[in-house]
């Protein structure tokens, strides 16, 4: 009794001691390891791409004329087709012009005899054998003939249409050997050389533009469906009166035909690119970074502002300087670039060369 007694004692105390030195393993195991405070993260973003605004645009001709005659006849000659390129004074109708050569020439019959008796009457006049009613008579004869030859004159030559510019037939209204009457619709004729591009440009955009404030040298770009070519355009023009309907002004930009052959034509929809910092005082410019409020800290030995990057689960301070706070965070400029990491809150608790892991969140239910 007193042998089992003694065996039960020994294996308690056996048990007792293996116990004893694993927890006091397991304390020194837990001191050696060191404490890594989780830390929320804020990824600089991309200023240039905050900044970049794209708009829908339409392409529009910057001349466009609609071709008409000004007097009635038939159409004898039509030499041009929609897309055709022509030149500056380039023939593009004309009309049977018989009958208006005929009325010519009976103007100029009655002009002719009218000098003719003007001419008799002045003679008569200077000798005092007429009276002044009878030479001021033949005088009023004298210019209403000519006027009337300079009429008709006039209306024989609008029996040709020639190209007021140099440009690219849109379309065509008419067929050959029809009869045609005043101001109808003949074709439509666009310039071929520059282009007009127009945008939507809203209100609370509009007002913040300051003309000092404006780059002169920056050129907006478009780009087109399909393509990866953009081309630069130059401001042209644009509307102060609202567009109906809504609270944007049309802003028109001018677009030099692209010479690698691509064929833009007016109708076509288009995105214009629009760096805001170019063109608004306020924005932020490619040399500073928006980060939260929360982000910066004074440092207390030398009030330098700086923030706390993230790199490799390790932080260190790196001095900015607060160039503005708005409503979505402080403006800050130091050697910082996009995609950098910066600790966005909890700062007084870190020091240099801390290790820290980026706070991850629970997803909710």
């Amino acid at each position: 009794m007193q042998r089992t007694t003694r065996t039960v004692g020994s294996i308690a105390l056996a048990v007792s001691l293996v116990l004893s030195g694993c927890k006091e393993t397991t304390a020194e195991n837990t001191a050696k390891e060191p404490v890594v405070r989780p830390v929320r993260l804020f990824t600089i973003a991309d200023t240039d791409a905050n900044n970049l605004r794209r708009f829908p645009a339409n392409v529009l001709a910057s001349e466009e004329a609609i071709i008409s005659f000004r007097v009635a006849g038939e159409l004898v000659e039509f030499p041009v087709k929609p897309a055709d390129i022509v030149e500056k004074g380039a023939l593009l109708a004309k009309l049977d012009d018989r009958d208006y050569r005929t009325d010519v020439q009976l103007r100029k019959t009655d002009y002719d005899l009218a000098l003719r008796d003007f001419e008799r009457v002045k003679t008569l006049r200077q000798r005092n054998v007429l009276s002044q009613a009878d030479y001021d008579n033949a005088l009023a004869r004298v210019r209403s003939a000519r006027a009337a030859l300079k009429l008709a004159e006039d209306r024989l030559a609008d029996t040709k249409l020639v190209a007021p510019f140099s440009g690219r037939v849109a379309q065509t209204a008419v067929e050959n050997f029809e009869f045609v009457q005043p101001q109808q619709t003949i074709l439509v004729l666009q310039s071929d050389n520059t282009l007009d591009v127009s945008i939507q440009l809203p209100e609370n955009i509009l007002n913040q533009i300051n003309q000092d404030s404006v780059n002169p040298d920056y050129r907006p770009t478009v780009s087109f469906a399909g393509r990866p070519d953009s081309y630069p355009v130059t401001y042209k023009q644009h509307a102060t009166q609202a567009t109906p309907g809504t609270q944007a002004y049309e802003v028109v930009f001018s677009l030099a035909v692209p010479e690698n052959g691509q064929t833009i034509y007016p109708g076509m929809g288009a995105t214009l690119s629009m760096d805001m910092a170019q063109i608004l005082p306020n924005m932020t410019h490619s040399d500073a970074f928006l980060v939260p409020l929360t982000a910066v800290l004074d440092d207390d030995a030398s009030s330098q502002a700086q923030v706390w990057v993230y790199n490799d689960g390790i932080v260190e301070p790196r001095a900015v300087e607060k160039l503005r706070i708005t409503n979505d965070g402080v403006l800050v400029s130091g050697d910082l670039n996009a995609g950098t990491q910066i600790v966005s809150a909890g700062l007084n608790q870190l020091t240099s060369g801390m290790t820290v892991k980026p706070l991850e969140r629970e997803r909710g239910l």
